[in-house]
């Protein structure tokens, strides 16, 4: 009876598990993961196209890239609200594409140390940066103004189906290597007309800004960024040691038909725990650091493995950055921050990582015949940066909250917090001023506000003087009575 008991409850949460999953999948926009996936596929095609070329030496392209990526997106930080909109800006989303599309093909031409193959690598990287920085940016933008979290992450998983067929194909012996370059070329252009479709949030408002100092909001984006820079670091360093220039090849071959299979399944599991909104996405950490640590401990152990050591980092890496995409994504919708800001800070820390580990690697190939067992050093310290990055980033108590999905107001909001936000969308209140009008509503005083918020009086007393403008309210006791009321329709906007 017992064992009949357990069959049957083991059953139900099967079957939960399956519906909880299809009606997850049912809220994603399938075109929006499409076209992200082909953005993920086109960076990748466009800097390993050249191994399908062997005489082809242009390896310059992927550090000019790199380096014009990161370049391109400081103005973010500054003009966030600029940038924000032009990125929504159909004519600015081609232009970018077309930008991807052109380097890309150009690529191959750019072989050799002669002047005009050398100002050829230079315009293939300048117009590739600009589109892996932008391009990426616009798309992580959109899935967050959309707040579909399951198809961004989604994203990652299409993006491997994706390579392993075209890897696949690219190897074909009668199939000529332009016809993967022409694809690739093609492929920005698909995805942005995938993006200019894609649905918007006007409900969504964001703050231009970075967070304010010494707050948690802004030791959390801190802490992702210096995590994607150490973590990406080492991956990319692992990937030029363990497969040096054959990634195609890898990814055409059967142990990472094995890993897509593997990925598939953690995919649903995914799915699943952040339909829950289940603190469980811990064990993604774990199972990532794991995989992490093994493949930079054994580095010096692996040499006759190297395909299946490079399997265990390229798995760990499919599970990290996946975190980073829902911290990030969750870190936008929780706090409010312009996800232009956020996204173009982790794509430069992410550009800078590569560019630090590409040349870290060849750094090793010149001094490793000098160096004894510079190999088993190198192995300690990334070990090393790898343990402190998992532990002060991913178990910090501070960002257990954003590891989960961001609730539906109606769910998780009181009466109060529901006027608040209706107040916030009609007045188009900034971050802050929300954050200040939430604690007027709760009967905190000026002082007591700016302890909360660590900010000083003046800015409080101008904050408030902001809300009352946008409210057309002229005293604190106005603005309650305004909220014990019921709110001004949204239809009418307060100027």
């Amino acid at each position: 009876m017992r064992t009949k008991k357990e069959a049957t409850k083991k059953k139900q949460d099967d079957q939960s598990i399956r519906s909880r999953f299809a009606v997850e999948l049912n809220r994603a926009n399938i075109p929006m993961t499409i076209g992200f996936a082909l953005c993920q596929l086109w960076l990748t095609l466009c800097f390993f196209a050249p191994q399908l070329f062997p005489d082809n030496s242009s390896v310059s392209v992927y550090e000019i890239s790199l380096g014009v990526c990161a370049v391109s997106l400081l103005p973010a930080l500054f003009i966030t609200k600029r940038l924000e909109n032009l990125l929504e800006n159909k004519m600015i989303v081609v232009a970018l594409a077309a930008c991807a599309g052109i380097g890309t093909f150009t690529i191959p031409f750019s072989a050799g140390d002669t002047a005009t193959a050398i100002s050829l690598q230079i315009i293939a990287g300048v117009f590739t940066g600009l589109a892996s920085g932008w391009f990426f940016v616009a798309w992580y933008q959109a899935f967050c103004k959309a707040d579909d979290l399951i198809g961004f992450v989604l994203s990652v998983l299409v993006n491997s189906l994706f390579m392993y067929v075209l890897t696949a194909v690219a190897y074909i012996p009668e199939l000529s290597p332009w016809f993967i370059v022409c694809i690739a070329s093609g492929m920005p252009l698909a995805s942005a007309a995938l993006l200019i479709r894609s649905p918007r949030n006007d409900a969504f408002v964001s703050e231009p800004q970075l967070p304010p100092k010494k707050t948690d909001q802004r030791k959390g984006l801190l802490l992702l960024c210096c995590s994607i820079f150490v973590i990406s670091f080492i991956d990319e360093f692992m990937r030029n040691y363990y497969l040096q220039g054959s990634d195609l090849l890898f990814y055409s071959g059967g142990l990472n038909l094995v890993l897509l299979i593997v990925k598939i399944c953690c995919s649903i599991a995914l799915v699943v725990i952040i339909a829950d909104h289940s603190h469980r996405m811990s064990l993604v950490y774990r199972i990532s650091f794991l995989l992490t640590m093994t493949a930079v401990l054994f580095m010096p152990y692996a040499q006759h493995s190297p395909d299946f050591m490079y399997g265990v980092t390229n798995f760990g890496a499919f599970l990290f950055k996946i975190m980073i995409m829902i911290i990030a994504f969750n870190f936008c919708q929780r706090y409010r921050t312009s996800p232009t800001l956020v996204f173009s800070l982790t794509r430069i820390a992410f550009s800078l990582d590569l560019l630090l580990g590409f040349g870290m690697f060849h750094a090793y190939r010149h001094f490793s015949s000098m160096v004894p067992d510079l190999l088993g050093v190198i192995s300690v310290v990334l070990g090393i940066l790898v343990v402190a990055t998992y532990s002060f980033v991913f178990t910090d108590r501070g960002n257990i909250p954003i590891f989960v999905k961001v609730e539906n107001e109606g769910e998780t909001k009181s009466p109060l917090d529901d006027r608040c936000s209706r107040l916030i969308r009609v007045g188009k209140l900034s971050r802050r001023e929300s954050d200040v009008l939430r604690l007027i509503a709760k009967g905190r005083s000026t002082p007591r506000i700016q302890k909360e918020l660590h900010l000083s009086m003046n800015t409080v007393n101008t904050h408030t003087s902001h809300i009352y403008q946008k409210l057309k309210v002229h005293s604190r006791q106005e603005l309650l009575d305004l909220l014990e009321e019921t709110a001004p329709e949204e239809s009418e906007p307060c100027t």
